[in-house]
């Protein structure tokens, strides 16, 4: 039986033994999403620096998740003296955010600006949240 350390490494570095040299992983590239309801919509934003978002994202309204998929790629190139080096970097993502039953896609619009996506979702009515109310706990002893 092989030793358990030797597992758990090797599940550990099972992506990298498979990734193309330059690829980013899930956990290098993995945008920042924040969800927010205000005056009857949902608010997504993600944050996505350095995407073109006309050529690198796109959005879908599919069994009630709104998806955010897309490509991010890297470039640099440093030279000094008589050398130069270039350095790229690539990889793909994708987020998920459930939304409510009844959503319309005609009812989504989406802005970029500054590096930040901001999708703005309009609620159905039926489906605007309930004011907050506290719970009552019954316990029965023993």
């Amino acid at each position: 039986m092989p030793e358990l350390w030797r597992l758990i490494d090797l599940e550990r570095d099972w992506d990298s033994l498979f990734r193309f040299p330059g690829a980013m992983t899930e956990a290098q590239f993995r945008p920042s999403v924040d969800v927010a309801r205000k005056e009857g919509q949902l608010i997504v934003t993600a944050e996505l620096p350095g995407i073109d978002p006309d050529k690198d994202v796109e959005i879908t309204l599919d069994d009630d998740y709104l998806t955010i998929g897309g490509e991010k790629s890297e470039e640099r190139e440093m030279t000094s003296n008589d050398r130069v080096v270039h350095e790229r970097r690539y990889g793909s993502f994708v987020r998920r955010v459930p939304v409510p039953e009844g959503v319309s896609a005609d009812k989504i619009t989406a802005s970029y600006v500054d590096g930040v996506l901001t999708i703005t979702v309009v609620l159905p009515e039926e489906t605007q949240p309930l004011e907050p109310r506290k719970i009552p706990v019954s316990s029965t002893k023993t």
